[in-house]
């Protein structure tokens, strides 16, 4: 049973498989001791960073998605992750036995739609639209929605408002940060996507979606590619030297994930 027992774990060592294990990690400062995991492009690759210091070049490892982040914490690659909080309740509601987010939040930050910069018609418009699905309640509605269940709508289910008479708008975005970029599919559902149909939809146009890594997102909307870009994206000093923003339709904070005590990989 030895023998077996061994040759299992050389095999699973073989094909890039790690067994993780919990670790008593109590607050996000204590990080600095272990390999962290981020998503790539993101405020929470900055903060670990500086978090790390010189021990990034070894400890830090980015992923193109989320999901790829908690994933990589699951099989122990990674012993902590940073991220957006409320991608990290999902994960955790999914997983409570398995992971957990550390009680201190590392920021307080706001999310809001970008555009490139002098693209002053179409950002006062979105606005306009914003505040208008602020004030009827149906922004409200769309994130209760998805953060009780962020499979709670088809893509099917969203109005594109395919052939609107004003033509496309065109929508850069991400698919693995749930509950607010979902990909279902051959289609997209989330807080954002929806959010941004309705925006469509008052500017008598019609959402066309791309997906792109987080990181090339603002060489996206910059070079024209499309007109605005959504996916969680926190508005900081550095961003807007190269992006507009609208007003903010999300507060937000980035958390620290780790592996509950008790928990091992079978």
């Amino acid at each position: 049973m030895k023998k077996i027992l061994a040759a299992v774990i050389v095999l699973a060592l073989s094909a890039g498989v790690c067994f993780a294990e919990g670790l008593n990690i109590s607050k996000p400062s204590e990080f600095v001791n272990y390999k962290v995991g981020t998503q790539r492009g993101t405020i929470a690759e900055g903060i670990a960073k500086n978090m790390l210091g010189d021990k990034a070049k070894d400890q830090l490892t980015t992923y193109e998605k989320a999901t790829d982040v908690i994933q990589a914490l699951k099989v122990g690659k990674i012993q902590c992750a940073i991220m957006d909080e409320a991608p990290a309740m999902q994960f955790v509601k999914n997983d409570p036995e398995v992971l957990k987010i550390l009680p201190e939040a590392l920021t307080v930050e706001q999310y809001a739609i970008g555009f490139k910069q002098g693209n002053k018609e179409l950002l006062d418009a979105v606005n306009k639209a914003l505040a208008e699905i602020k004030a009827d309640g149906s922004l409200d509605a769309i994130m209760l929605k998805y953060k009780e269940d962020p499979t709670a709508a088809k893509p099917e289910d969203i109005d594109l408002h395919v052939g609107a008479a004003g033509g496309k708008l065109y929508l850069g975005t991400e698919s693995g940060f749930p509950p607010y970029d979902i990909k279902v599919g051959d289609g997209y559902t989330g807080i954002d996507i929806e959010m941004c149909a309705l925006i469509a939809g008052k500017l008598g146009k019609e959402l066309s979606i791309i997906a792109y890594p987080f990181d090339s997102l603002f060489m996206a909307v910059n070079s024209g590619k499309v007109d605005m870009i959504c996916a969680g994206i926190t508005v900081n000093e550095e961003r807007k030297m190269f992006t507009d923003f609208s007003e903010p339709y999300e507060n937000a904070s980035q958390v620290g994930v780790v592996l509950v005590k008790d928990y091992k990989a079978e």
